[in-house]
């Protein structure tokens, strides 16, 4: 650092000591001579020689000005020196020499950074400050601003704290000696500000930083707006903030600082050169708020930024290497948290490109070399390819190799090196790789400074490679080590850490695989003991609790401890939790499909078969619905009650948000412990509060099966869970006990393969194809098998008449399969049936759904003939679509019928007439967009899209029935989450359509008028009161039936046809009271 000081005082004294400049350096010596002469003839003590001592001094500080040869720089000091000491017995003179000399002392420490001249010149200083200045016309003020300057300087170069507390003290003394509002006063806040940030770095006390963002802030507000040193103070006062934010995890602070730079970017002109800097700081600002609330919305505005940051960069720049690490490792994190490979592979050469810049030698190859054996590795985790694997060890081996002992980063890079060792060791089998992994592991332990986080971390991974060779080896000391090394690093987290249910549940996995080398139960039942205490750790976030909540699942379903039941319980609470806190529908999507808890979205299925196997079928159930289309609870408030508490004016759902927010967002020291253990007491209070509600007192807590029974008053709803520990039927019935139909062993295997091959078949062959139909006929027979054969025949042992009503619930990939068309099912007269054909099929996503569906329009529809709105956009793909439009019109009756065709079709007319039609029939073309679970879409006038997320986003308290003529509008578009059911007819039925029908993949053009005739002319020919959506279900199986009988007809061609929803009135619903279905189906 170098220090500001005034050198005006030079040649300030009496005109016969002044020195004037020279205009040439070519008589200095010559000069010099005649003045030594001179003083040679005077007698030593004479007061003169020291005046000519003083003058040689300057001139030679001059010569220093003009040339920098450092020898005139020496001498001007030894002169200053000497004319001290020779003494001028003028006390003006004498303070103004001495004032030269520091001054000087201070010029050769700034150019050449000799410590002892810091350190002389802060003890002249102090000496110059307790002297009478005024006499030689030096301001006190300004000596004191250079002192302070020297000391803030020394305590950044130097091991003397005291040296900030002096210089804060000095300053603190000098602001009350300069008017405020002056560049003075502004320049003693910004040093004061910079103080307190260096007094902040050396003892961590919060108190320092606020300080330090004080004064900023008042800088700041000193200068007016179109100051040029505003920028400066705004960039000074946004890194601030984000050191406290990194203390103390305030999402205020990140979004102060945010807005600060955005301030910043727009006094910069577009070709202003910091302002790639800035854009820099605000993607990097936006990735931290990602890492801490899960908001998709901020990585993207990351990675953006970092894209205009790049571009904005010059071809050959010397930092282009660190620009493209940076938007590398936002592409890693979008990769990690949802993903997307094509990601990954981005990264991937970004990182390439910056190690291009990097070559050999360079400062910055380590950062490179690290971002891109990160990435490779994650690579390989996911392709399993060992190329990359090893690519992964070599570069992390060269990283190695650059790092000397003792250098900072090595820790990290021996840690780096010793995972993905590990990994060759897991999938070689060589303990080679394991040994090696965990010496690095111990050099690293014994690098890192005692008590330090990561060394809480490096403990952590060691004792889990010691777990791995002790159940490798048997060796008795590695069991021991690693206990120990576990228990050490719970020891050094301090108390509020969020990462200590991340400690906890892996020295609970470490002693899980202990125990099933040992079989001792100690180490078990302190397994479970630490599952449970990760679990029940209120400063970890959802997310790390929820894994941790897992994981204990998993150990004791397969030991089979007690605490099972409770083990999922709790993760289901959790997971609940964790998605209700993304505060859009899009990133709790991007999280439940993300690639970090991929395991975990079996976890209802996984609840509800342990349930089964315990005969406990009610808990079951609740536990299905608990953990079970959790994005379309969000959007209808059905599970998620927080918009609704919104909608009613309940400020309780901001205090909710915002405290939880907080505590997810904290990043822990022990000097926010109190302040989360208060946030989580209130957090608690909140949750009590808002159950108290009416309508609410489910709200965090699973819904009682009493209340879920309601969805199966109009027929038996079948509930199929899928998963790899038992598959099970359930039969839902209304004021029944639950039947169960067991499944055999294998039949997880079957289906999963049964849907590989479907998915696969229709990939590869066009509508129509026979290899599909004979592919499809045998999945419909194997369905029959497993799962229609067993349920038309214990309804029917149960009572329930052929024809009869029942809805369908599959769970997991079986949501994807035609369970409606299982068959043929064998019969007494051998007549050729399918599952529909026995029963009038519907399918539900949940049973909360159904209940929604029940509870709308409870009055029932105005009574005479429905009023449908048709949507038709035909070309030439779909010829038959003005036909079928107005084929439906004559049997519908044009007074009743808005066709919207053409032109007309437009998004904003659609979304404009939904709400005046309680029917809708489209006639269009069907959208996937694979990877985007929520853009499926109709394909309207003019290439737009009315999408699902629009149509779920939709209320329409009159809708009854939507026929979807369209391709792909019952097909799930998202494989990695099909239990959230994310398709066309499910955003109809949650918009508010009690009776969808759609498509399980593409349809002929054809069938659209076809079908649409025997369906609409069913419906309309069955009496009066069926000029209702009512009958809708058994309309489309009248219309199915009779397009099979036509000759020709693949199975494909009517099994694509499936109903979701209702086709009854609340009314037909018996001695139920509609005041208590509407009670049943509040928020919850």
């Amino acid at each position: 650092m170098a220090l500001n000081v005034n050198h005006g005082a030079q040649g300030s004294s009496k005109s016969q000591f002044s020195i004037q400049p020279l205009d040439s350096f070519n008589d200095v010596n010559s000069q010099v001579n005649r003045w030594q002469i001179q003083a040679s003839t005077l007698p030593f003590r004479h007061p003169y020689r020291a005046v000519i001592a003083h003058n040689i001094a300057s001139f030679h500080f001059q010569c220093y000005e003009a040339t920098r040869q450092k020898g005139d720089l020496d001498q001007a000091v030894v002169g200053y020196a000497e004319a001290l000491l020779r003494g001028m017995n003028h006390p003006p003179l004498d303070i103004l020499t001495f004032e030269n000399l520091t001054r000087a002392l201070v010029t050769r420490f700034n150019d050449f950074g000799a410590r002892e001249d810091l350190n002389h010149s802060i003890s002249y200083f102090r000496h110059l400050s307790n002297l009478p200045l005024e006499v030689a016309g030096i301001k006190r003020i300004n000596v004191l601003k250079d002192l302070t300057s020297a000391l803030h300087c020394r305590s950044e170069v130097g091991d003397r704290p005291e040296d900030i507390e002096d210089a804060i003290s000095l300053l603190l003394h000098v602001s009350t000696m300069v008017p405020p509002g002056t560049d003075d006063h502004r320049i003693i806040a910004s040093t004061l500000a910079d103080a307190w940030g260096k007094k902040y770095e050396q003892t961590g006390e919060s108190e320092d930083l606020t300080e330090a963002i004080s004064y900023f802030r008042a800088v700041l507000t000193s200068y007016p707006l179109d100051h040029p040193l505003r920028p400066v103070y705004l960039s000074d006062l946004a890194v601030a903030l984000m050191s406290r934010f990194h203390r103390s995890g305030d999402l205020n602070d990140v979004k102060d600082a945010a807005t600060l730079y955005q301030e910043l970017l727009d006094l910069l002109d577009k070709e202003h050169p910091d302002r790639m800097w800035v854009l820099m700081n605000l993607a990097s600002i936006a990735h931290t708020r990602f890492e801490r609330t899960y908001d998709s919305e901020d990585l993207e505005k990351a990675i953006s930024r970092h894209r205009e940051v790049l571009l904005l960069c010059p071809p050959v720049h010397e930092s282009k290497d660190r620009l493209l690490r940076n938007l590398g490792f936002s592409l890693v994190s979008r990769f990690e948290n949802f993903g997307h490979m094509d990601c990954l592979e981005e990264a991937i050469s970004l990182y390439r490109a910056a190690l291009h810049l990097c070559p050999p030698g360079h400062p910055r190859r380590q950062h490179s070399l690290s971002g891109l054996a990160n990435a490779v590795h994650l690579r390989s985790l996911r392709t399993h390819r060992m190329e990359d694997l090893e690519e992964s060890i070599n570069l992390k081996r060269e990283n190695l190799a650059l790092t000397p002992p003792g250098h900072r980063m090595r820790p990290e890079i021996l840690h780096n090196l010793s995972i993905s060792l590990k990994t060759q060791y897991e999938w070689t089998s060589d303990m080679g790789y394991l040994e090696e992994g965990i010496e690095h592991l111990y050099e690293a332990s014994k690098l890192v400074k005692s008590g330090h986080l990561f060394s809480s971390h490096i403990l952590r991974v060691l004792a889990w490679h010691l777990v791995y060779r002790f159940w490798h080896r048997g060796a008795d000391k590695d069991m021991a080590d690693a206990i120990k090394h576990y228990r050490t690093s719970i020891s050094l987290m301090s108390e509020g850490h969020p990462e200590v249910a991340h400690i906890l549940s892996s020295f609970a996995g470490g002693l899980d695989l202990i125990f099933s080398r040992t079989g001792d139960a100690e180490h078990l039942e302190e397994s479970i003991a630490l599952y449970r205490s990760a679990v029940e750790y209120p400063f970890s976030s959802a997310r790390d609790r929820l894994t941790a909540a897992y994981n204990w699942t998993v150990t004791a379903q397969a030991t089979r401890h007690s605490s099972a039941l409770t083990a999922y319980r709790k993760a289901l609470s959790l997971l609940q939790r964790a998605i209700d806190l993304g505060p859009t529908v899009q990133s709790r999507h991007e999280y439940i499909s993300g690639r970090d808890i991929e395991a975990i979205r079996s976890l209802p299925m996984d609840a509800a078969s342990y349930a089964i196997e315990s005969c406990a079928y009610e808990e079951a159930v609740e536990m299905l619905e608990q953990g079970r289309a959790l994005l379309w609870s969000g959007m209808r408030s059905l599970r998620t009650p927080l918009d609704h508490l919104h909608e009613v004016g309940n400020s309780l759902a901001d205090e909710f948000t915002e405290i939880s927010q907080a505590l997810e967002a904290i990043i822990t020291t022990t000097h926010v412990r109190d302040f989360k253990r208060r946030l989580s007491g209130e957090l608690e209070k909140v949750v009590l509060r808002i159950q108290a509600l009416p309508g609410f007192e489910n709200f965090w807590r699973p819904i009682p099966f009493r209340h879920l029974q309601i969805a199966a008053m109009g027929g038996p709803v079948v509930i199929i869970n899928l998963s790899k520990y038992r598959s099970d039927i359930l039969i839902v019935r209304s004021n029944h006990l639950i039947v169960h139909i067991p499944t055999p062993t294998n039949f997880f295997h079957r289906v999963t393969k049964l849907t590989h091959q479907l998915s696969e078949t229709r990939k590869s062959y066009r509508l129509e194809s026979k290899k599909y139909d004979r592919v499809l006929r045998q999945t419909l027979e194997e369905l029959s098998e497993l799962v229609g054969q067993p349920i038309a025949e214990r309804l029917m042992e149960l009572g329930i008449p052929e024809h009869s009503r029942i809805w369908l619930c599959p769970t997991s990939v079986l949501a994807s399969l035609p369970i409606h068309a299982a068959g043929p099912i064998s019969s007494h007269n051998n007549v050729k049936r399918y599952l529909c054909d026995i029963y009038v099929c519907s399918y539900t996503p949940s049973l909360s759904a159904l209940i929604a569906s029940r509870s709308r329009n409870l009055s029932g529809s105005a009574s005479g003939q429905p009023s449908l709105l048709i949507v038709g956009q035909p070309d030439e793909t779909l010829p038959g679509v003005d036909s079928e439009t107005r084929s439906i019109e004559c049997l519908v009756g044009s007074g009743s019928v808005t066709r919207i065709a053409g032109e007309a079709a437009t998004h904003e007319n659609v979304i404009a007439r939904l709400p005046m039609h309680p029917w809708v029939h489209f006639a269009c073309h069907g959208m996937l967009q694979p990877g985007r679970p929520f853009e499926p879409s109709f394909l309207l006038q003019d290439n737009t899209h009315l999408t699902l997320l629009r149509i779920a986003k939709s209320h329409l308290p009159t809708a009854e029935l939507a026929f979807l003529a369209a391709c792909h509008t019952a097909e799930l578009t998202d494989d990695g989450t099909p239990d959230e059911v994310l398709h066309l007819t499910a955003a109809m039925q949650f918009s508010g359509f009690r009776s969808v029908i759609g498509t399980m993949w593409a349809m002929a053009d054809k069938d659209g008028k076809d079908l649409s005739e025997h369906f609409y002319r069913k419906m309309f020919t069955a009496g009066a009161q069926v000029t209702s959506y009512e009958q809708s279900a058994k309309a489309l199986r009248h219309a199915t039936q009779k397009l099979r009988a036509e000759k020709g007809i693949l199975l494909e061609r009517w099994v694509n046809f499936v109903h979701y929803g209702l086709d009854q009135r609340a009314g037909m619903l018996g001695s139920i009271r509609v005041s208590h279905l509407k009670r049943l189906t509040e928020p919850v």
